[in-house]
C-alpha cells in the first residue's frame, strides 16, 4: 500500500462536489494539454475479436506498463486519465490511454452499441497490450465505471497489477446517486444523448434514438437502452452483469482507493469488499478527483506512481 503523507484538500475546496466537478471540468479550462508527452503519443486502433479500440499508447522499450480505463463516457482525453498518464510517464512508466467502446469519438468504429457488460473486449486489448509491451511488468489503473472494468480484468487477468480508483460496484446504486443530483444528471443525460447522437449518425441504416431523446433520467435512458439496444431481459438482468458486490470479487488480487465523501459513489459500498482486496478509504477527495492545490494536481497521480513503483520497482 502507498505510503504517501496523508491527502488534505486546499483551503476552500474541501466541497466534495466542488473537488469534482473541479477535476473533470475545471482542469479542461486549465488546458491540461494532449500533447504532455512530446511527440511519443502514438494513437493506435486494435481490432480483436472483430471489434475495434482505440488507445493512444507512449512506450519506452524498458518500461513498466500501466493502462489507463477512464470512466462512463470519459475518453482517453479526458482531463484526469490526461493528468495520471503525464505524471506516469514522467516517473519512468510507459502509458496506454484506453478508449471503451463508443467512448472518445469513437462511436463509427463498430456497429454494436457499448455497454457496460462488456468486458471481453476490453480483456482482450488488455491482454494484447500486457503482451506488446509489457515485457517489464503491466498494471491497469481504472476510474470510476473504468475502475469495475479494471476490477473485473484483474479477476480475468490476476497477473495484472491493479489500481481501480472510486470504482462503481453497484451499478444501480450508482444510476440512483446520478438522478438525485440535478448537476451529475444533467452531465450525463447529455453526455450519453451526444454518444447515441454519433452512433445513428455513423450508423442511420440501424439506430433511431429520437425516442431517448424525449427522457430526461438516467434511469429511464437506461431501461430505454436495456430494452431496445441489450439482449438483457430487463435492467436488473443487465445491472447483475457487471455488478462487483457481494462476493463477486473473492480471490481477486487488486488495491482500491476511495474516499467517505464520494458524491456519486457511496462509501457504504465498499464495505463487503472480500480480503483478497487491498483497500483504503480517505475522508475527502470528492469523486476520484483529490485535488491537492489550486493549480488542480491530484493527488491520486501521486498516489498512482507509488502504487506501481511498488510492485514493479520504477
Amino acid at each position: 500500500m502507498p505510503t504517501l503523507e496523508s491527502y488534505q484538500a486546499p483551503l476552500g475546496m474541501a466541497n466534495p462536489h466542488l473537488q469534482t466537478i473541479l477535476s473533470s471540468i475545471g482542469r479542461k479550462i486549465l488546458h491540461i494539454r494532449k500533447d504532455v508527452f512530446g511527440d511519443v503519443a502514438d494513437a493506435q486502433c486494435y481490432e480483436l475479436g472483430g471489434v475495434k479500440l482505440m488507445v493512444h499508447q507512449h512506450i519506452r522499450d524498458d518500461a513498466p506498463l500501466v493502462i489507463i480505463i477512464p470512466g462512463w463516457l470519459g475518453s482517453s482525453n479526458s482531463s484526469y486519465v490526461l493528468s495520471s498518464a503525464k505524471s506516469l510517464w514522467s516517473a519512468g512508466f510507459s502509458v496506454v490511454r484506453m478508449n471503451l467502446r463508443d467512448h472518445g469519438d469513437t462511436a463509427h468504429l463498430n456497429e454494436g452499441l457499448f455497454h457496460s457488460a462488456l468486458i471481453d473486449e476490453v480483456v482482450r486489448l488488455v491482454e494484447h497490450l500486457c503482451a506488446e509491451f509489457g515485457h517489464h511488468g503491466s498494471g491497469v489503473l481504472g476510474y470510476s465505471l473504468g475502475g469495475n472494468f479494471a476490477l473485473r480484468v484483474a479477476k480475468r487477468v490476476p497477473t495484472i497489477s491493479t489500481l481501480a480508483i472510486c470504482p462503481a460496484l453497484s451499478p444501480a446504486q450508482t444510476m440512483w446517486k446520478i438522478d438525485q443530483n440535478f448537476v451529475y444528471q444533467r452531465y450525463f443525460v447529455h453526455k450519453w444523448r451526444k454518444l447515441w447522437r454519433a452512433k445513428q449518425a455513423a450508423f442511420p441504416h440501424r439506430y433511431n434514438f429520437d425516442r431517448a431523446m424525449e427522457l430526461s433520467s438516467i434511469s429511464a435512458l437506461t431501461d430505454y437502452f436495456v430494452r431496445y439496444h441489450t439482449a438483457f431481459d430487463n435492467t436488473d438482468q443487465y445491472f447483475a452483469a457487471y455488478d462487483l458486490t457481494g462476493s463477486t470479487l473473492e480471490g481477486v488480487n487488486a488495491h482500491v482507493l476511495a474516499t467517505n465523501d464520494d458524491p456519486i459513489i457511496p462509501a457504504a459500498h465498499y464495505q463487503g469488499l472480500p480480503n483478497s482486496v487491498q483497500f483504503e478509504m480517505i475522508d475527502r477527495g470528492g469523486h476520484g478527483a483529490f485535488l491537492e492545490s489550486w493549480g488542480l494536481d491530484s493527488w491520486a497521480d501521486r498516489y498512482a506512481i507509488e502504487f506501481f513503483e511498488q510492485l514493479n520497482q520504477v
